[in-house]
């Protein structure tokens, strides 16, 4: 038995109703969006509403991401491209499942994209639409600061290591030219000498 849609469960709670339904039916298949955000950018229903709505009917928790710590590991689960084009936010891993905090918790299409590019299974949470943008903004905003300053710190490495490197090529040619050298004064030093006691 095929799952209900958003927008069918929507009508049914008398959230929305047919007319604009078909008219953001008409508007997600034109533009290509989720059927929930086409909704919220057409001011059929508030984000808030939307979302409150889905935890109850999903019986999902709800997410609140102000204050959430996550991890860079965890970050890095997911490229901000898709976190931003399926709109879904990582925010914790157990073992082989990543929690994700998604505008549209019933687009499944979008959980199985996640769940092979992640190797994980996908365990959705609930978040309104608006706080999940500004949170993938900040997040990998703050992620990809982290990401800049470590290969700023690796390049600063490397160049010290290649500068170790090279006196350590240049060191045993230093070593066999001092050596010469060296001789070359013992010799001098002996013809001085030399010269010395015949003019004596």
């Amino acid at each position: 038995m095929a799952k209900p849609k958003l927008g069918d469960l929507l009508l049914e709670a008398n959230l929305i109703d047919e007319v604009q339904m078909k008219i953001a039916l008409e508007e997600q298949k034109r533009l290509g969006t989720r059927f929930g955000s086409t909704l919220i950018a057409l001011h059929f229903i508030d984000e808030n509403v939307l979302t409150a709505f889905l935890s109850k009917q999903l019986d999902m928790p709800c997410v609140s991401l102000h204050n959430i710590e996550i991890t860079p590991k965890v970050l890095a689960r997911i490229p901000k491209e898709m976190a931003l084009r399926l709109e879904a936010l990582p925010v914790r891993l157990e073992k082989d499942r990543l929690f994700v905090a998604m505008s549209d918790p019933m687009d499944m299409e979008g959980i199985e994209e996640l769940e092979r590019a992640t190797g994980f299974s996908i365990v959705p949470m609930v978040a309104p639409q608006s706080s999940i943008r500004d949170a993938i903004q900040k997040r990998y905003e703050g992620f990809q600061s982290k990401i800049d300053n470590l290969e700023s710190q690796d390049e600063n490495f490397n160049e010290i290591i290649k500068e170790v490197e090279e006196l350590q090529t240049l060191g045993p040619a230093f070593v066999r030219l001092q050596a010469k050298l060296d001789a070359i004064d013992e010799k001098l030093n002996k013809i001085i000498s030399l010269l010395e006691n015949n003019l004596d």
